[in-house]
């Protein structure tokens, strides 16, 4: 939903903060269950919403965040080496070419092959560089696991921020390596028959950028969807994406930001495929910024788990994407703007939930921390949300 971010980033005033690991109020095992364990708090007039992570090939897992309240804004990385029980502060992404900070939407991803002239294992970091003078989604790379950063190349940019339909910028980058190249999808304001559509770029050299190409887009002109999440599921081999569906001041089952999903054969070919809502038992959608992940449990399909930003439970689908079977169940993190989630890979009973603050509790000045929330997928899957919160 780029209007929270882009109100979350332009509160980003003030001094400079030099960041710490800040240690959790408790001592989670390590690889176990807990909730809310505290990866940073913010300070002063500082605000942290819109988590991203990627976890490694050797299971090391790295976080980031917006992080508001600093002049320039940069991204904090965070490392944990233990399934998240335990965080230490290892780099900041900052901008090195614009003079604009990183004030929004970061996004990580690892190379799981040679790229470009980097090697395997390189760390790729992605976020919006903006200013009054424009926005711009720049690449950088890490060869020393997320220590130090380089600027790479810049993927595309925009207008000014503006969520004004007519207006031109583009946010919310997503990385994804795929078929020896890297994907990186935006939203895009920038096509003047569109409010706003989503696209993605290719590059097979980290440097050199195919041009863009539509993956949602809507004949209606004042359709904006936002926010795109990719990941494969394998026992289907289908891909799914994940976004956000705002149309004017409509409303679905009582939310302004309906979350929708398409399945493609590709990652690049959802252009190809229907948007479908997310609706529980024709009474109930989940509200802006979707997450995407999957685990293998939960049946011959798996189970594809969805967050969204309003609400503290997940939406799960164990019959491979139908539009029929979507459920809701409860866990015990909170609400987070954007709020991101994980399967651990050599885990798949671990879900990881990244907490921030919503946008309410950012402009109140709350000063909600950072976290990371581990629950037994298993057990969330027996906790049908209604019954749930009744016997609460």
């Amino acid at each position: 939903m780029v209007c929270l971010s882009l109100s979350a980033a332009l509160l980003a005033l003030g001094g400079s903060t030099v960041l710490a690991q800040t240690p959790p109020a408790a001592k989670p095992e390590p690889f176990g269950r807990f909730i809310n364990n505290t990866i940073y708090q913010p300070v002063r007039s500082e605000s942290i919403t819109y988590p991203r992570f990627a976890e490694l090939e050797d299971g090391t897992i790295l976080a980031t965040a917006s992080l508001s309240g600093n002049n320039p804004a940069y991204f904090p990385v965070f490392e944990s080496k233990d399934g998240g029980a335990s965080w230490t502060w290892v780099s900041n992404v900052t901008d090195q070419v614009n003079g604009w900070g990183m004030p929004a939407q970061p996004a990580l991803a690892e190379l799981t092959e040679p790229l470009g002239g980097f090697e395997k294992g390189t760390i790729l970091a992605s976020g919006n560089s903006w200013s009054n003078n424009g926005t711009r989604i720049d690449l950088y790379a890490s060869t020393d696991r997320a220590r130090t950063w380089k600027f790479v190349s810049r993927v595309a940019e925009g207008g000014r921020p503006n969520t004004t339909n007519g207006a031109t910028p583009i946010w919310e980058p997503y990385l994804l390596v795929y078929n020896h190249s890297l994907v990186c999808y935006y939203s895009d304001q920038r096509d003047r028959d569109h409010g706003q559509k989503l696209a993605h770029q290719v590059s097979k050299d980290l440097l050199n950028w195919d041009p863009p190409v539509d993956d949602v887009s809507y004949d209606l002109y004042i359709a904006r969807p936002g926010m795109t999440v990719v990941i494969y599921i394998p026992p289907i081999k289908k891909w799914i994406l994940v976004h956000e569906f705002p149309i004017g001041n409509s409303s679905s089952h009582g939310v302004n930001y309906p979350v929708y999903y398409r399945l493609a054969d590709s990652p690049l070919d959802f252009r190809l495929s229907e948007g479908l809502p997310i609706v529980i038992n024709n009474k109930t959608a989940p509200n802006a910024s979707p997450y995407v992940t999957w685990s293998p449990l939960g049946g011959p399909n798996g189970t594809i788990v969805v967050s969204d930003a309003d609400n503290p439970q997940v939406y799960t689908n164990r019959f491979g994407g139908d539009v029929d079977k979507w459920e809701e169940n409860a866990t015990p993190a909170g609400a987070t703007y954007s709020r991101a989630i994980h399967i651990l890979n050599k885990h798949p009973d671990h879900l990881m939930i990244f907490g921030g603050e919503t946008f309410d509790d950012m402009r109140a000045g709350k000063l909600t921390p950072f976290t990371a929330t581990v629950v037994s997928l298993t057990e969330t899957l027996k906790n049908n949300f209604a019954s749930f919160w009744r016997r609460k």
